[in-house]
């Protein structure tokens, strides 16, 4: 019978030449090929050269059992998902149990049926060479996407210099007494829009880094409950010129995580940025951060248009635009949440997004609650005086 190279290649470990000659003749008889190894050790040789598509070996054998050769083939970083089937007269409970703890996938019981034996293979190499395909696309889709990484980092690099180039020009230009007043605004409109596409360069970069696995973070007590004021402080004149109430309550247990500073005042100025955004003028964007369990969480919440399933699936994503759109056209890099995702993966921390039930979205993050006490808080239970009349400070129960 001729055979192409692409068919199914079969490993039989057996000391018995009668069965090896009778597992050779099925399998050969249903288009396999058939590669032999006397016992356990000869077989541990082969596999250091040939890569079977399934290994059908006999329990009983001297030197090295069955069992003891699936332990040795599952032990080995290149031969550890190739299926192994055991074959033979040992049918009771507990040989069975040991064979699959051992590592076996399937059991054949002799004497072998023919037809038997080449389903069983066939199910089996059918699987594994769907596996490595599958493993080899994704191989290849990690080298296409980090040179796509690569490509974005150095175009995004590159660009830095004649934008620096085009804002120095632009900002000598500001002020000259001989410019008219269309000239002047025109410069002004090159200037905002420069520093618009480096803001977005920067991010990319940014973003780059840490996916990486650079931008190293230094992680220390900090209390979440102060940073989450700091930053809805920091967002008052944002929400001011939209109208908007911003409400924090923060629980009375204890805030403190284990993060770094600057990166959990970016993923909260990043979180409030968006809920502001697609807030429509006279809401309301709330901030709690409350304990559960060894984490504190802070949620941001809007009363904005709410996200759909699709959204939530792809909302911290590079790129990502929602089905919602900014209610006073305000630019967005696409990248905000995809910097969040980030930096609270390298806190050990996640983040995920839903609907409240009054409606609007919620993002939350959740960080690793530090040890350390946490200090006297800044501010009391009541609602606190604020810069902004619209934002209200204040505690609220666990």
């Amino acid at each position: 019978m001729s055979l192409v190279p692409d068919t199914p290649l079969v490993m039989v470990i057996d000391d018995r030449g009668d069965s090896r000659f009778l597992i050779r003749h099925a399998l050969e008889s249903g288009s396999y090929r058939v590669i032999e190894a006397v016992g356990g050790r000869e077989a541990l040789a082969l596999l250091e050269c040939v890569q079977p598509d399934v290994i059908l070996l006999d329990v009983c054998m001297p030197g090295m059992s069955g069992y003891e050769v699936c332990q040795s083939v599952r032990s080995r970083e290149a031969t550890c998902k190739i299926p192994l089937i055991l074959v033979s007269s040992l049918c009771d409970r507990d040989s069975l149990a040991q064979g699959f703890k051992s590592g076996a996938v399937d059991y054949i019981a002799k004497p072998v049926r023919p037809e038997e034996l080449c389903a069983r293979v066939g199910v089996h190499a059918e699987l594994n060479r769907a596996r490595r395909e599958l493993e080899e696309s994704h191989a290849r889709l990690d080298a296409l996407n980090r040179e796509k990484d690569v490509m974005f980092g150095v175009a995004a690099h590159d660009l830095r210099g004649p934008l620096a180039v085009i804002m120095g020009f632009a900002e000598n230009l500001l002020g000259r007494a001989e410019a008219s007043g269309v000239a002047q605004h025109s410069v002004e409109v090159i200037l905002r829009e420069a520093r618009q596409m480096e803001h977005f360069l920067g991010t990319l970069l940014d973003l780059e880094a840490l996916e990486r696995g650079g931008s190293g973070l230094k992680l220390h007590a900090i209390d979440l409950g102060a940073a989450a004021r700091l930053a809805v402080e920091r967002s008052g004149p944002a929400a001011e010129r939209k109208s908007l109430t911003l409400h924090l309550a923060v629980g009375e247990g204890s805030a403190m995580v284990r993060a770094d500073g600057a990166a959990v005042r970016r993923v909260l100025d990043n979180l409030l940025s968006n809920a502001i955004k697609f807030t429509p003028s006279g809401g309301r964007v709330t901030v709690r951060v409350t304990e559960s369990g060894e984490d504190v969480l802070c949620a941001v919440s809007d009363s904005g248009p709410g996200l759909t399933p699709e959204d939530c699936e792809r909302a911290f994503t590079r790129f990502a635009r929602l089905s919602a759109r900014p209610t006073a056209g305000e630019k967005s890099t696409g990248l905000g949440l995809a910097i969040c995702r980030a930096l609270v993966a390298r806190m050990s921390g996640r983040v995920w997004c839903g609907n409240n039930p009054e409606g609007g979205a919620i993002f939350s993050m959740a960080l690793p609650a530090s040890m350390v006490s946490a200090p006297p808080a800044p501010f009391g239970s009541a609602v606190s005086v604020s810069p902004f009349p619209h934002l209200m400070v204040g505690r609220e129960p666990r």
